[in-house]
């Protein structure tokens, strides 16, 4: 792309950032935009950040433009945007069509004819047994295959492919 977007964030809608830009230059970035209203679209912290960080577009709102600090810090909402950045990015970087999805530490990923649901964290992170039980449940049944990524300190992506293995269907393995 040889322009940069110009996007203005009008405010918050439902944990997402309500951009208004011009209707073609955001239909070639591939995102997990949701038209709002005409002219004004949804857009997870995340996904402004890369937009940002890759020079795709110029963001600003009523105070100016803003960096990656700049729009962390005035408008994350939640622990995980930071370890979603950096994950959406390691993907985007491999090619892969990678977007934020309908929970706040959760990315779908785009294989071809496989749906990846991404669970991302940090490391040294507990996660309870019950709430990644619960992620990897739901997304078996909406059909995405399960992959947990783990974000370390210096900022490396770890991938795992998660599995439900119950006991009653080892049969007679134990």
């Amino acid at each position: 792309m040889s322009k940069q977007c110009e996007l203005v964030i009008i405010g918050m809608y439902e944990g997402k950032l309500e951009v208004s830009g011009k209707t073609k230059c955001l239909d070639t970035l591939e995102l997990g935009i949701k038209s709002l209203r005409r002219g004004t679209y949804l857009l997870d912290i995340a996904e402004v950040a890369y937009l940002i960080f890759k020079g795709l577009a110029k963001v600003k709102d009523s105070e100016g433009y803003l960096d990656l600090n700049k729009l962390f810090m005035k408008y994350s909402r939640s622990k995980y945007d930071w370890v979603k950045f950096t994950v959406l990015l390691d993907l985007r970087d491999r090619g892969r069509k990678v977007k934020a999805a309908f929970m706040d530490n959760t990315l779908i990923l785009d294989k071809g004819n496989r749906k990846v649901m991404i669970f991302v964290t940090e490391e040294n992170s507990p996660i309870e047994a019950s709430r990644l039980y619960e992620w990897v449940s739901i997304a078996l049944t909406k059909g995405y295959e399960p992959v947990l990524a783990v974000v370390d300190a210096h900022g490396d992506v770890t991938y795992y492919s998660l599995h439900l293995i119950r006991v009653e269907d080892l049969g007679g393995v134990i």
